[in-house]
């Protein structure tokens, strides 16, 4: 049986790094900072340390691991509120498009590996049809196909999808 730590990094990973990102811009750095509370989280859980409400914690001790990340690299205070494509938002609003960031790319993950191969160009890098099939050596009917079954099969899972599907080009 998996330890509450263990299910608590499988389950809140994706969504902290996205909500990390919000703030550091780079997804490498959120990645360190959400892996390093969880390494803190750990020694929190050995002292003894009991937690009420985990979700709420998480993601504040995530926000605070940002901030705090954000001053030691210099940052003024103004840079220190999570960002978006249209600029700042709220951290409520932060954490909703971190949970549905996740869950849009743990659906593309799960989609089969050609029909991700051609999405993930055509949408998150905004190339055309053609040169994906160059790329890859097949047709542009084919690359049209793949991504619509793609799409179909992310609009079945999720409405939200879509709409962070068009934030990728």
């Amino acid at each position: 049986m998996k330890t509450s730590i263990e299910l608590l990094f499988r389950y809140h990973y994706r969504p902290l790094c996205m909500y990390a990102l919000h703030y550091l811009q780079d997804l490498d750095k959120a990645e360190d900072v959400v892996q390093d509370f969880f390494l803190r989280l750990v020694e929190k859980k050995r002292k003894g340390a009991d937690i009420e409400n985990t979700k709420a914690y998480l993601y504040s001790a995530t926000r605070n691991s940002c901030i705090d990340y954000l001053r030691k690299s210099g940052n003024t205070a103004e840079r220190i509120n999570p960002q978006d494509v249209d600029g700042d938002i709220s951290d409520e609003e932060a954490v909703g498009r971190s949970i549905n960031e996740a869950e849009l790319w743990t659906a593309i993950d799960a989609l089969p590996p050609r029909q991700r191969e051609v999405l993930l160009p055509s949408k998150r890098d905004g190339l055309r049809y053609r040169d994906i099939a160059c790329e890859l050596d097949i047709s542009v009917k084919t690359v049209e196909n793949l991504i619509s079954r793609a799409l179909h099969t992310l609009r079945g899972k999720a409405d939200n999808f879509i709409y962070f599907l068009f934030c990728f080009s």
